[in-house]
């Protein structure tokens, strides 16, 4: 069948780019004909905007120029928009080649365009990530799957809200919006209850779709570091001097080099003792994590990857104002290393840290349990279109 899947894609994000291409490659390796549907977001250059869209459509307000005024302001529930960029020339041409390995529709820059003229699939499929959180700096709304033709199927796999909830004002719209799917599932059970309570659907919880393929697979696209000797990595998703004065400390006390793999290197660090790797993309992403002793996160991707790379340790830090813990909280649920998360705590020393070993066997098993539960959502979903 052709499925036409709906994601967060071509991404400067790591995790973000992992996620679809894995679902899209899963569901290729099943025999279907796959296409990411290229939906064009807000902060891309060639986005055209033409009606102001939150997590619902405001159809009073359709004028470009106000539209530019609201978009220097805020954009979802009161965050900022923001260009985003690669880490480096380097970095942007790794992704690239990363993505030509997807099959997208023609673009849509705009989503109304989307609803004018939807790709014809079989089979309409929302994939993961944060695709359904009210405080995306974008529109949530086709994320639902609302310019899918009449009559056609519409699936939801690992969809994450990313938050515990919603405003009161969005309840009315993700409830229509959820009782137009065939069948729903998501990545956190605890959103999979929320959402099915409020919406009064059934939802099923699966994995991210990260599991669904098994670590060989991930090892062949995977880019080892040239380097031998070991090392620690550190990964955030955003510049946190706390975690990364303590990736600094654990490094001294353990003897480790240290390889702070991010974006942007925080200007008050300029000389500090660690590597920084700018020109990574997704298959440097895998072969950094699958090779370091220990890795440092504050990221549910660079927490999982690690799991599913049998990576020797990893600990992931989940700050106090930290709204979206869930989905990290989740994921070491699932594996059953709930002590490997850091509420806000950085006080353990790199023994301490040592002493809590993984038992890679046992997340194995965990993750083959939770990897076969997953594919039967997908099979007997999409058996008939």
């Amino acid at each position: 069948m052709k499925v036409g899947i709906i994601t967060i894609h071509n991404s400067p994000n790591y995790g973000a780019s992992l996620q679809s291409y894995a679902l899209f490659r899963y569901l290729q390796l099943c025999g279907h004909d796959v296409e990411i549907i290229d939906l064009h977001r807000p902060y891309q250059e060639d986005y055209v905007p033409s009606k102001i869209y939150l997590p619902y459509k405001e159809k009073d307000k359709s004028s470009y120029s106000k539209f530019k005024e609201f978009i220097k302001k805020t954009i979802g529930i009161g965050r900022k928009t923001r260009k985003i960029s690669y880490l480096s020339a380097e970095s942007k041409l790794k992704f690239d080649e990363f993505n030509s390995n997807l099959v997208y529709t023609r673009p849509y820059y705009s989503i109304d365009d989307l609803y004018k003229n939807p790709p014809l699939c079989d089979v309409y499929l929302t994939g993961s990530d944060q695709v359904w959180n009210p405080e995306q700096p974008y529109c949530v709304e086709p994320y639902f799957l609302t310019f899918a033709p009449n009559g056609k199927k519409r699936l939801s796999y690992a969809a994450s809200l990313g938050v515990y909830s919603i405003a009161e004002k969005y309840v009315p719209e993700y409830c229509k919006w959820l009782r137009m799917y065939d069948a729903i599932s998501v990545r956190e059970s605890q959103t999979a209850d929320y959402l099915g309570q409020l919406a009064e659907v059934n939802i099923q919880t699966v994995a991210d779709p990260t599991f669904l393929l098994e670590r060989k697979l991930w090892n062949e696209i995977a880019v080892k570091p040239e380097f031998t000797e070991p090392y620690m990595l550190i990964f955030t998703l955003n510049p946190n001097k706390d975690l990364l004065d303590y990736a600094i400390r654990l490094s001294v006390e353990s003897g480790l080099k240290l390889i702070n793999f991010r974006s942007i290197q925080p200007e008050y660090y300029d000389g500090a003792p660690y590597t920084p790797v700018t020109d990574a993309g997704p298959c440097e992403f895998l072969g950094y994590i699958g090779n370091a002793d220990m890795v440092i996160t504050d990221s549910f991707h660079g927490s999982a990857i690690s799991l599913l790379m049998k990576t020797k340790n990893v600990f992931t830090y989940i700050a106090p104002t930290n709204k979206r813990g869930v989905r990290i909280e989740e994921l070491y649920n699932i594996v059953g290393y709930e002590d490997h998360i850091m509420h806000g705590d950085l006080s353990k020393n790199y023994k301490d840290l040592c002493s809590m070993s993984i038992d890679h066997a046992k997340v194995e098993e965990r993750i083959n349990s939770s990897r076969i539960k997953s594919r039967e959502f997908l099979t007997s979903n999409l058996k008939n279109g």
